[in-house]
């Protein structure tokens, strides 16, 4: 009997124990402690700046992420790189992102916004363009598929310049500065910090745009990794905030990248309005700003008009 009575008493502990294992919720300290693969491209654009930093401290671990980052020159090769999955992550702009999606409609989603550089239209400085009217007959050098383009074709518009009238040619970023230098093309756009660098060696500036910054996403691999957009966004805030508040470290990096001076870096950085809302940091925001929506509304129907997608894109916040 007493053999009997204390395998009744463990059956009972256990049914108490199940009982209280299924009222408890489960412990969330493994996942949490989990970190979460991921694959991010960054480019010339400043913005890249931010990506370096993730790079190069320990942020993304503190965030739960185990980041990997890979250095484009610009946009477009990052948007085949998250065609092909290698990468989870790119920090790239409206446009690149606006020809993806209009070829797969919600492939990526948007997730934070970084403020702006800036790109512009220069020539030579003995060069007779004056304005934008006078390059009707001459070459322009930008690099296809960019807001650069975007940019230049709306204004080229905006002066009467019909498709035709002036000459564009595909340069990519790096190889901008010698198209310059060797008057390749009559003008050129090159975006920061390589505007400011020729323009104080003598260049003349004749437009100049805001380069939009934004990060984004693939969707499916958001889908498969609950909670990684809310870790990422946080890391990337708390890189922004590693900018501005160690402005020449961050520089040093992203300037073995660009092979440019770190203090010609921090000096363009400064001017990026998302570091001058970094006071006091806890008030910096990388949300995606109901500005930076309508204006991606706008430019989402002008790709179609210049012919850069053949679908007008719809961006996923």
């Amino acid at each position: 009997m007493k053999t009997r009575r204390t395998f009744q008493i463990s059956i009972a502990a256990v049914l108490v124990a199940g009982a209280l294992f299924a009222l408890t919720p489960p412990s969330t300290a493994a996942s949490e402690g989990e970190r979460i693969k991921v694959r991010i491209g960054y480019p010339t654009a400043l913005h890249g700046e931010i990506a370096k930093v993730l790079g190069k401290t320990d942020i993304g671990n503190k965030h739960g992420l185990d980041v990997q980052t890979t250095f484009f020159q610009y946009g477009p090769p990052q948007i085949e790189a998250l065609v092909s999955k290698t990468l989870d992550v790119s920090f790239t702009s409206l446009v690149p992102t606006a020809s993806y999606l209009a070829k797969q409609p919600g492939a990526v989603t948007v997730i934070a916004g970084l403020g702006t550089a800036a790109h512009g239209l220069v020539v030579p400085g003995d060069s007779p363009i004056k304005a934008l009217s006078d390059f009707k007959g001459k070459t322009i050098a930008v690099a296809f598929g960019t807001d650069s383009q975007a940019d230049l074709l709306a204004a080229l518009k905006d002066a009467g310049l019909v498709p035709g009238a002036v000459k564009l040619v595909n340069v990519p970023p790096n190889e901008q500065p010698a198209a310059l230098e060797q008057k390749l093309a009559d003008g050129v756009v090159l975006r920061q910090p390589q505007l400011y660098k020729f323009i104080q060696k003598g260049a003349r500036e004749i437009r100049r745009w805001p380069h939009h910054l934004w990060v984004i996403a693939r969707s499916d691999y958001l889908a498969a990794n609950p909670g990684v957009r809310q870790r990422l966004v946080d890391a990337i805030r708390e890189a922004a905030v590693y900018v501005a508040d160690n402005p020449r470290q961050a520089a040093t990096w992203f300037a073995e990248d660009l092979r440019v001076p770190a203090e010609l870096i921090e000096k363009i950085a400064a001017e990026n309005p998302l570091f001058g809302k970094a006071r006091p940091p806890e008030q910096l925001s990388v949300l995606v700003t109901p500005e930076l929506k309508a204006f991606s509304a706008r430019r989402a129907q002008e790709i179609v008009e210049f012919g850069l997608a053949k679908a007008r894109p719809e961006f996923v916040y």
